[in-house]
């Protein structure tokens, strides 16, 4: 999937709680930190919350660049 299409899905839509998710592989957990950066332990692998939409594109290209975004099939 191109980063284009990954990231108009994930910034398209919210939580209940306001923040973007970002599915993510295990070995993305060392990239995910900053301020009001939430990581959450599913299946395989993570979930990247953040409620910056700015912060939210610059996970999501450099998780795409490095190939640990997570497909929904892999959680």
């Amino acid at each position: 999937m191109s980063l284009e299409s990954v990231t108009r899905e994930i910034l398209s839509r919210r939580d209940p709680h306001g923040y973007y998710v970002i599915p993510a592989k295990e070995e993305a957990r060392s990239l995910a930190r900053g301020p009001g950066i939430i990581v959450i332990d599913v299946g395989d692998g993570i979930l990247i919350k953040t409620r910056s939409r700015s912060q939210a594109i610059k996970l999501l290209r450099l998780l795409h660049r490095r190939g640990l975004l997570a497909e929904e099939e892999e959680m």
